[in-house]
């Protein structure tokens, strides 16, 4: 009799077992599923000119309207969106909304918010979501010019020990040492030399293809070709009118062995030069400054740029 009660027992002890740890696993089982949907933040969909998109090309001055609908599964806490302008590391960031519902302006799980903004440059607008649960999402939306301009780029002459940054990476708005057309050839697109004793040439902007003919570096290999025209005015509203200046320009003198069109020669302050790259993208320069040294410093003379150029 004994004997049958602990063997009643044991079993019952196993099937007791059995059905705790399948009930602890069909808990824990609940509990991460309940888990991933709790951790979902605020539903958050965003517009830009009134289509569902993350991002647009736009023109330079063009207006740009956003729009975010959020929807939490409990209470908002807080909504706040950003806007950041400018291009790489030269940018700013600003608060352009700011929703809390500790301050009383969000009192419920939904919200809709929206504005209008002027492109003067890339736009990379931003709405963060909180709800009560602490829960959060965030969005971003861009608006991009189909121009990047650069400013107050300074060349200069080149240096016998390279020490002058002569070259320029029209995409980046970069300038180069001679050391980058070995280390990284195929970000240059042109080179600036000025020379004193042929008047010619004096201030000049040269092909990356054809800038060891002004035997100032001994460069080699097949380089970038870059077009280049003179234009009548200096344009940074759009990738097409860029284009058409490029078209409509006319052609620089041929110099130095170098065939017409891949030089900009004898140039001067407000001169306006269109040019293509050997990426066929379109550009326009004006020349801001040109420090002439009187001439009597060789290699030190330098010649200020604005630049845009398609994206």
């Amino acid at each position: 009799m004994t004997k049958q009660l602990f063997n009643f027992n044991i079993t019952k002890m196993k099937t007791n077992r059995f059905i705790y740890i399948l009930g602890v696993l069909i808990f824990f089982l609940f509990a991460a599923g309940c888990k991933k949907d709790g951790n979902s933040g605020p539903a958050v969909q965003g517009y830009l000119n009134g289509n569902e998109v993350k991002e647009i090309t736009v023109t330079k001055g063009s207006t740009v309207s956003f729009k975010y609908t959020i929807q939490a599964s409990s209470k908002l806490s807080k909504v706040e969106v950003f806007v950041r302008t400018g291009i790489g590391l030269a940018t700013d960031s600003e608060l352009l909304l700011h929703r809390a519902a500790a301050e009383g302006t969000l009192t419920s799980d939904t919200c809709i918010v929206q504005g209008t903004l002027v492109a003067a440059t890339d736009l990379a607008i931003s709405v963060g979501a909180i709800d009560s649960e602490g829960r959060n999402t965030i969005l971003q939306l861009n608006a991009k010019l189909d121009v990047s301009e650069f400013d107050g780029l300074v060349m200069m002459d080149a240096m016998a020990d390279g020490t002058s940054k002569t070259f320029c990476s029209t995409q980046y708005g970069l300038l180069l040492f001679a050391a980058n057309t070995t280390a990284d050839p195929a970000a240059i697109d042109f080179g600036f030399i000025y020379m004193e004793s042929n008047a010619n040439v004096k201030a000049s902007l040269i092909s990356f293809s054809d800038f060891s003919k002004t035997a100032s570096y001994p460069l080699v290999g097949t380089n970038n070709i870059t077009l280049f025209k003179k234009a009548a005015t200096y344009i940074n509203t759009d990738a097409a009118s860029v284009q058409q200046a490029f078209t409509t320009g006319t052609d620089y003198p041929s110099v130095l062995g170098i065939d017409a069109g891949k030089a900009a020669v004898n140039l001067n302050i407000n001169d306006v030069i269109a040019f293509k790259t050997q990426q066929g993208k379109y550009g326009m320069i004006l020349v801001k400054a040109i420090d002439r040294k009187s001439e009597a410093n060789s290699n030190q003379q330098t010649i200020t740029l604005k630049l845009v150029v398609q994206k």
